[in-house]
C-alpha cells in the first residue's frame, strides 16, 4: 500500500494506525540525538563543510547553525502536526509540507543508520538472513519504503504540475 500519492494537484497521506505509530518514532529519534556523549547520529546530522578549515567551520557553524535548526523545527512541526492530523484520515499536503516529510524522515533514517554502523551503501544486503535484524534495522527498512513512496509521490506531484 502507498502511503503517499499525487492526486489532484495535491499530495494525499494515507495512513494507517500502525503507519502513524511507526513513524512517530521519528520524533523520539531525533530528540534524543547528542543526548548521550560520542553518539554517531550526531555526527551523522552534523557533517562538516569545512573538514580541513577548523577556523572556517567554526564561522560557518556560527553564521548557520541557528537557521539549520529553525528549518529543522520547521520541517519537525510540520511532520508533526500532519502526522496528529492523519488520525482523522487522509491529510493533504502541500509541496513544502512534502518536502519536510522527506527531510524528517532523511534525517531519522541517517540517525538509525549512524546507530547502526552502517556506512556505506548496500547495507539491506549484508544483513545475515539467518538471525532476527534488531528493531531499529526494522524501522529504518520500513522509513526507506515510506521514503522511497513520498519521493515517487512528490515526482509524480511536481511532474504533473509542470
Amino acid at each position: 500500500m502507498r502511503r503517499f500519492r499525487s492526486r489532484s494537484g495535491v499530495i494525499e497521506m494515507r495512513l494507517r494506525d500502525d503507519d502513524i505509530h511507526a513513524l512517530s518514532l521519528m520524533r523520539t529519534i531525533l530528540e534524543s540525538v547528542g543526548r548521550e556523549s560520542g553518539d554517531p547520529a550526531e555526527r551523522r546530522l552534523s557533517v562538516d563543510v569545512y573538514p580541513d578549515d577548523a577556523e572556517a567551520q567554526s564561522e560557518y557553524g556560527r553564521l548557520m547553525a541557528p537557521e539549520m535548526d529553525r528549518q529543522r523545527q520547521t520541517d519537525r512541526a510540520a511532520v508533526t502536526s500532519s502526522l496528529e492530523a492523519a488520525r482523522d484520515g487522509p491529510v493533504k499536503l502541500t509541496t513544502a509540507e512534502g518536502e519536510s516529510w522527506l527531510t524528517v524522515i532523511n534525517e531519522a533514517r541517517l540517525a538509525l543508520a549512524a546507530r547502526l554502523g552502517i556506512e556505506e551503501e548496500g547495507w539491506g544486503e549484508t544483513r545475515d538472513v539467518g538471525s532476527p535484524p534488531a528493531p531499529a534495522m526494522v524501522l529504518l527498512v520500513y522509513l526507506t519504503g515510506i521514503q522511497d513512496d513520498l519521493i515517487q509521490a512528490l515526482g509524480d506531484h511536481l511532474w504533473a504540475t509542470q
